[in-house]
């Protein structure tokens, strides 16, 4: 055999070598300890480059970590809501004034809870459902994720448990034990898991949490493992301790209703789900970033997952002219407690989340053909007005959730109450799929409806409303009771609203 075939045989078995494949060829010893010379070079190499990071990274957690102040949580409206809503007289009856020239402001009770339907025990926000872990092996871990399983291989050492008090050496030393494992595979299992299941950013940390908590018992651990991956996943991911440690991220957009602290211009928000809140005060944390971790979190497109496991109905049933109208609809049973681990966000993101796409079709399938028999656009309007109106029943959320809990529309047909900002959103998001119309965000103290762009040909419609950007608006109240088009809560008349488009 000349030396210019051995040459291309030894390329040729070493390119074999490097195709993942369950075949076996034969090669000579000196041919094997090429290849595993090459293979391990090529690991160093990658682990080097790895080790550059973490090790940058090492000397933020190793230095003297910085005083920073918990802020408080922020309130979008601190106003109290009506605990009763009025009834809106007749179109055809005039209004009588009262004696001081204002209207009357008829009002309806709150139902009993005797004749209120069941009430389904509504988990709290930022608090995740325990995840079910399935039978778990020495090298396994197996977790569900809302009516989904996953099986992950744990890296050797992976799985080790963090020790001592918090301060920034022992967490130091807890990353670098984690970095010095082959984590890589296990960040990609979960990155895949997320793609697999088009997961958001926020349901991407909620599936890296499960997995922490299937993998560890103490909060510590569960925490720091969070982190970690999160962080090698390029999540800017942040922890802080007090007398315990903290997870901390940061969002593309303002929250609500959750604790933060600023760093470099930064809002940090905790919101590790299932620990305790982190309340005000002063923590520490380190300065720096490692340089994977540079993506806040992102909370859009809540539907884009969905959910496995059982269907639940909902029919929701009004009163439109004397006849009953009866909409059946169905959705993931998981999605109430999916939904349920989400912050408080700005309310243009509840109005923008609509429903979920087999839950809208059948929603909107069977609205279509209903306004198409009603005669003009305004009745089209009060049509959708009355459904949300009255096909729901009225509580705030102080008496339902005990805090300030919007929803999203899914969650409107899920809990058997709902209050003015959930039955907007459901609302506008009607309007603008039904009717094509250009609806506004109407925010006044303690209250939230929506406003409808009339078009050049209404002007034969009248009512309270406003002019924004050239176009005139008239208020459409998804919680006035039987109120139509144009009709402003008593209450709020003569109030100037903050006007949002969404």
């Amino acid at each position: 055999m000349n030396a210019r075939f051995q040459k291309g045989l030894r390329s040729l078995l070493a390119a074999v070598a490097m195709i993942p494949c369950s075949l076996s060829l034969a090669a000579t010893p000196s041919q094997t300890d090429d290849y595993q010379q090459w293979l391990q070079q090529t690991r160093n190499d990658y682990q080097s480059y790895l080790d550059k990071n973490d090790r940058a990274f090492l000397t933020f957690l190793n230095q003297r970590w910085k005083n920073v102040e918990v802020e408080p949580a922020q309130q979008r409206d601190p106003e109290p809501k009506p605990d009763q809503i009025p009834i809106a007289p007749p179109t055809d009856t005039p209004e009588q004034p009262t004696a001081d020239n204002q209207p009357a402001e008829p009002t309806s009770p709150i139902p009993s809870p005797e004749q209120a339907p069941p009430v389904p025990v509504p988990p709290p926000r930022i608090a995740i459902v325990p995840p079910e872990q399935l039978p778990t092996s020495a090298n396994t871990v197996q977790l569900a994720f809302y009516g989904r399983t996953l099986s992950l291989d744990i890296p050797e050492g992976f799985d080790s448990t963090f020790s001592g008090r918090p301060d920034n050496k022992t967490i130091a030393a807890y990353w670098q034990q984690l970095a010095s494992t082959p984590h890589q595979s296990l960040v990609s299992a979960l990155k895949t898991a997320a793609a697999d299941w088009q997961l958001n950013d926020w349901a991407t940390a909620l599936l890296f949490n499960q997995f922490a908590h299937a993998l560890h018992n103490d909060p510590d651990s569960q925490v720091l493992s969070c982190w970690f991956l999160l962080v090698k996943a390029g999540f800017d991911a942040r922890v802080a301790y007090n007398q315990q440690i903290h997870l901390l991220l940061p969002a593309q957009e303002a929250l609500y209703g959750v604790t933060y602290f600023e760093l470099d211009h930064q809002r940090y928000y905790a919101l590790q789900p299932g620990e305790q809140p982190l309340g005000i005060g002063t923590v520490k944390t380190y300065q720096g970033a490692h340089e994977l971790g540079t993506r806040p979190i992102g909370f859009a497109d809540p539907y884009r997952f969905i959910p496995g496991g059982a269907q639940e109905t909902r029919t929701v049933s009004f009163n439109w002219q004397g006849q009953q109208q009866d909409l059946k609809v169905s959705y993931p049973a998981d999605y109430s407690d999916y939904l349920a681990t989400y912050p408080q966000l700005a309310l243009p993101g509840y109005f923008q989340a609509g429903l979920p796409a087999t839950t809208a079709n059948q929603l909107l399938e069977q609205l279509r053909p209903r306004l198409a028999r009603l005669n003009d656009r305004q009745s089209k309007i009060n049509y959708l007005l009355r459904l949300v109106q009255t096909g729901f029943r009225y509580e705030t959320d102080a008496e339902q959730f005990h805090s300030e809990n919007y929803l999203f529309p899914l969650e409107t047909l899920h809990y058997p109450y709902s209050d003015c900002e959930d039955r907007a959103a459901l609302f506008g998001w009607l309007a603008k799929q039904l009717l094509d119309a250009e609806v506004l965000i109407v925010e006044l103290p303690g209250h939230v409806a929506t406003a409808i762009a009339m078009n050049t040909t209404d002007t034969a419609i009248t009512g309270s409303g406003w002019l924004f950007e050239g176009k005139r608006y008239l208020v459409a109240d998804p919680t006035y009771i039987n109120a139509d088009l144009g009709m402003m809560m008593p209450r709020y008349q003569g109030q100037t609203p903050t006007l949002k488009k969404f």
